[in-house]
């Protein structure tokens, strides 16, 4: 009954075979060996990016701060969602990495950017025209969001007219944001200017990739990416790692495999007398449940977290919101197991 996080799941059996295969002899450093360089054009196909530059990393937060921080100046805007990792659960990652540059969270509709709002927000901002006033200068969406909710193509190309700046994209769960979305890659970041493209939480050892679509970028990505202590000596071994898990789009099924846990953990909440807090778009699940039941699934070994500063004692009968997260290895019957610790 593991629900804590999809970065609590083991490494998939493909991927440590891939790390073992890797692991034989020697290879070129920092991203100069023969996997990074198939990692490179297997990607740039599957985006149908042929200019696409590719860096192996092992942090989202890295990858998200070292790609912001080449999108603006240090003196510049970034917009997100109010809700977004890089605002919330990154320490201020993007304006170090950045010297200086602003995240501009703002509200939407549950956990997704408005796209008019954003408009409005951007306008504002440029028709001040000002030496004492930040410039906008990039957009950062993430998906699925913080909450779960998918941004669909669509929405992505809303919010790229809509702004009308370089756009980002926090792809700590981008398979699962595929996976539900059944769109191709190329539609789901055909508006994009860069994205960090995450696998640790799919299956993947500590395996993240960031993608720069717009090559003109490059130079101070790599710069921000070196002092930041991110240029990989021994690159081949996140790059095996990913070229294993886009194989026969596996990561797709890891991901279909999550979000359909996600799906029958939602229903059987639902059904339980649960409150769904946002929609559920893949696996990630945030619900309202009484306190006695949460103390009921803790007692019994549940593990998930309590979501906000909500104290385990007091009225039993007082709803208390939690996340739950399904991982490419949860089964049937943990979510089962789940549903059971709650039930009288």
């Amino acid at each position: 009954m593991f629900f804590g996080s999809d970065n609590t799941s083991g490494v998939h059996p493909k991927l440590m075979e891939a790390l073992a295969k890797a692991n034989d002899g020697y290879a070129a450093p920092y991203g100069t060996d023969r996997w990074t360089a198939e990692l490179t054009e297997r990607l740039r196909d599957l985006f149908q990016a042929p200019d696409a530059l590719v860096y192996p990393m092992t942090s989202g937060t890295g990858t998200n701060a070292a790609i912001l921080a080449a999108m603006t100046p240090p003196w510049g805007i970034i917009y997100c969602h109010k809700t977004a990792h890089i605002e919330v659960d990154e320490r201020n990652s993007v304006p170090f990495y950045s010297g200086g540059a602003k995240l501009k969270p703002l509200p939407g509709t549950a956990s997704r950017l408005a796209p008019e709002a954003l408009r409005i927000e951007i306008l504002a901002d440029t028709d001040k025209d000002d030496i004492h006033a930040s410039p906008p200068a990039a957009v950062s969406v993430t998906n699925l969001t913080e909450f779960g909710e998918l941004y669909s193509p669509a929405d992505i190309a809303a919010i790229a007219d809509a702004a009308e700046l370089p756009l980002h994209l926090d792809g700590a769960r981008f398979a699962n944001a595929l996976a539900a979305s059944k769109a191709s890659p190329w539609e789901m970041t055909r508006e994009l200017a860069s994205l960090s493209l995450g696998a640790t939480k799919t299956g993947a050892m500590a395996a993240e990739a960031a993608i720069l679509f717009d090559p003109s970028f490059k130079n101070t990505f790599e710069s921000n990416r070196m002092r930041g202590g991110h240029n990989l000596s021994k690159a081949r071994y996140v790059s095996a790692q990913l070229l294993a898990w886009l194989e026969d789009d596996l990561w797709l099924e890891l991901a279909t495999q999550a979000n359909a846990m996600g799906a029958r953990l939602a229903a059987g909440i639902t059904e339980i007398g649960g409150d769904l807090a946002y929609e559920v778009a893949g696996n990630m699940v945030f619900a309202r449940l009484p306190r006695a039941q949460h103390a009921k699934a803790k007692a019994r070994g549940a593990v998930y977290n309590l979501w906000g500063p909500q104290p385990m004692t007091g009225d039993p009968d007082q709803p208390m919101l939690a996340r739950f997260v399904a991982s490419w290895s949860t089964t049937e019957a943990d979510v089962d197991a789940l549903l059971a610790a709650f039930a009288d």
